[in-house]
């Protein structure tokens, strides 16, 4: 069964709200006081060994502007999302080594980000007359154009046709693979000289109304850029540019010092990768893949790298790379990507353990994401394991649903394509040899790199059947403003580039019951949910001791409630 609504979502929409109580200052309104700073440490709410005291539940209910019905449902929330962690806790969901693995890798992110705001803004300071000296120089408003390309050799042809009097717009639109923000022509959108990136500024702060810039190197490919024109025009006031100027010459000057700081924790803290490591973990990963081939219990115990007071074993590298989020530059099979993952992954556990060593991990922010963090993770472990399985729809049920709402189950245009995928130089040569000879490419996919996340199953170069949602900007209009047998060039890399050619379109429909299957079964689950929790909650109410303070609870209630007809 594919699961549509997480458990903890289906609390929040079931209880009123799934929040963990927090620290902190909140004020009352409608004539209440300030709740937050009242009340003492004295146990309010129990739920078997959990334990809610007054001066962290009663910020939480004062924000709830005394309202009767939603301060009766946040106690509620509270105790039912209790009872499941209790039950969850006793049938060993949060005590699991994959559990365990996940804390140890929440808490080192959130410490690595604590400890890096802290340590910046207490190193980085502006200047005095920073801020105004920037605005001053602000009010020339610049346009220019860029190409891309992935070769430095075409990159160096296209600059002097250009100079030779070839329009860069065409050219652009032809050859050029275009950064996000950037027009199919090549043009960026009209920037302030001082809001140009870094990278650009460079290039172009010496040069004239149509000049061109030499060629570079960027994390596009090889390009250079020509500046258009160049204008004046009115800027807010000082004082309304004042926050944003600081925040951004702040960001450049942390982004700086954060270079420098990087390379000297490592090696203040004597950072080591473990010879023979990076090779070790590499040939166990298939390529391509997160799956590897099974380590020895000796292997997985070494150290993959150390420094003074830590270090990371084999087991735990491996267990971080396996739970990385797909990227096409994740590559676990290639040596040096390991090395370069363990020096980006130790820094960031040199900077856990700088954080620990200031008592960090017990901060109030830091321990309420915790326990909030993990406590959803465990909701949504026991919600797979205890909640799902009592949801088993029939198919009688589900053909009820659908019947009842056909209407509104609508499919959006969808679209077929051939298409070949041209990955690295010999391949886009090729491409490019056959479509200036007027070949076919289509008939050499064997030429060519297989993109089988959008391939039809057991087809070698026609797609399954795409929507323009699922394609990125600005492919998705050009794609879908195309006409039948119509070949487009959609550059997505520095050196990738996808030919698609249009050969089925299917119109806009009511979908038919196999294709609503996922919508139908979201509407039984949020009709059967509710009932399978409210019996398990009964339940379960029964075998832990619940103790309100009502006396504590009504103090927050001193409004009519308004809140019946929106829960």
């Amino acid at each position: 069964m594919v699961r549509q609504i997480a458990g903890l979502t289906l609390l929040i929409i079931l209880l009123g709200c799934g929040e963990q109580p927090e620290g902190g200052t909140t004020h009352g309104t409608n004539g209440a006081v300030d709740l937050a700073t009242e009340y003492d440490d004295s146990v309010v709410l129990t739920v078997g060994d959990k334990t809610f005291d007054a001066s962290i539940l009663a910020p939480v209910l004062s924000r709830l502007n005394g309202d009767s019905v939603l301060v009766h449902l946040k106690i509620e929330s509270l105790i039912n999302r209790s009872l499941i962690m209790q039950d969850a806790y006793e049938r060993g969901f949060a005590s699991t080594s994959a559990m365990e693995f996940s804390f140890a890798e929440w808490e080192r992110e959130k410490l690595q980000n604590v400890w890096l705001t802290w340590i910046l803004d207490q190193k980085v300071q502006l200047p005095p007359d920073t801020i105004e000296q920037y605005y001053s120089q602000m009010g020339t408003i610049l346009i220019y154009s860029e190409i891309v390309v992935p070769d430095s050799v075409q990159c160096d042809s296209l600059r002097q046709l250009v100079q030779g009097g070839a329009d860069m717009g065409d050219l652009a639109q032809e050859h050029s693979i275009i950064p996000y923000g950037v027009s199919p022509r090549g043009v960026h959108m009209p920037v302030d000289m001082m809001e140009v990136y870094h990278e650009d500024y460079s290039l172009i702060q010496n040069l004239e109304n149509g000049e061109l810039s030499s060629i570079d190197l960027s994390d596009y490919g090889w390009r250079f850029l020509r500046v258009d024109s160049t204008y004046q025009d009115t800027i807010p006031s000082f004082e309304d540019l004042r926050d944003v100027i600081s925040a951004k010459i702040t960001g450049r000057l942390k982004l700086l010092y954060q270079e420098d700081l990087f390379d000297s924790l490592r090696t203040v803290n004597d950072f080591q990768i473990a010879q023979g490591i990076p090779e070790l973990i590499s040939s166990h990963f298939l390529q391509d893949d997160r799956d590897h081939e099974p380590f020895s219990a000796e292997q997985e115990s070494m150290a993959a790298y150390t420094f003074i007071d830590g270090e990371r074993t084999l087991h735990s590298l491996v267990e971080n790379i396996r739970q990385l989020p797909p990227m096409s530059s994740n590559s676990p099979d290639d040596p040096e990507w390991i090395r370069e993952h363990c020096l980006l992954l130790g820094l960031y556990d040199i900077m856990a353990m700088e954080a620990r060593k200031l008592s960090m991990d017990t901060l109030p922010d830091v321990v309420s994401y915790m326990d909030q963090r993990f406590g959803n993770h465990v909701l949504d472990f026991y919600y797979s394991e205890i909640i799902e399985p009592r949801l088993i729809p029939t198919e009688e049920k589900l053909l009820e649903i659908y019947e009842a709402h056909r209407d509104s189950f609508i499919v959006p245009e969808g679209r077929i394509f051939n298409t070949v995928c041209a990955a690295g130089e010999e391949q886009l040569d090729l491409l490019e040899q056959l479509l200036e000879s007027g070949d076919d490419p289509f008939s050499m996919i064997d030429q060519f790199t297989p993109v089988t996340s959008i391939l039809a199953p057991g087809e070698s170069s026609i797609t399954r059947v795409m929507t323009a949602a699922e394609i990125p900007p600005p492919w998705d209009d050009m794609l879908f403003s195309s006409e039948m047998h119509l070949a487009f060039n959609c550059s997505i890399g520095v050196d990738r580039v996808m030919l698609f050619e249009l050969t089925e379109i299917i119109p806009e429909h009511i979908a038919t019951f196999s294709e609503s299957q996922d919508q139908v079964l979201t509407i039984f689950l949020a009709m059967e949910e509710e009932d399978v929790i409210s019996v398990l909650v009964d339940s379960l109410s029964s075998v832990y001791h619940i103790d309100i303070d009502w006396e504590f609870v009504d103090r927050f209630i001193f409004a009519d409630s308004s809140s019946t007809d929106q829960l």
